[in-house]
């Protein structure tokens, strides 16, 4: 891999934050979305794991399979406010059937 110049990359890097201002969004690659996604994923499991105990396997495959960056951020602020996994679990479900 070739390195850029410290120049080219202020400037590359000034380019790319003008056109996420005028766009008024980041620009988020695929790889940086995935780790997003993973982190939140591992963030819920890590709330749930703290307030309720083990998780159930079918509970962990389906928040897995999840793969909307909105619907985890929305399931990970519930993950505070459920009273139990259950209720959790059919938030996740609900989701998952209307992805289907």
């Amino acid at each position: 891999m070739m390195a850029l110049s410290e120049d080219l990359q202020l400037s590359s890097d000034q380019k790319l934050a003008n056109y996420q201002d005028e766009r008024k969004m980041p620009l988020v690659t695929n790889i940086e979305r995935r780790a997003i996604e993973r982190t939140r994923k591992q963030d819920i499991i890590k709330l749930l794991q703290v307030r309720f105990g083990d998780i159930p396997q079918s509970l962990l495959e389906n928040i897995n399979q999840i793969d909307d960056t909105s619907f985890l951020e929305q399931i990970f602020v519930s993950t505070i406010s459920v009273n139990s996994l259950e209720e959790f679990a059919q938030l996740v479900n609900s989701n998952l059937s209307e992805s289907d």
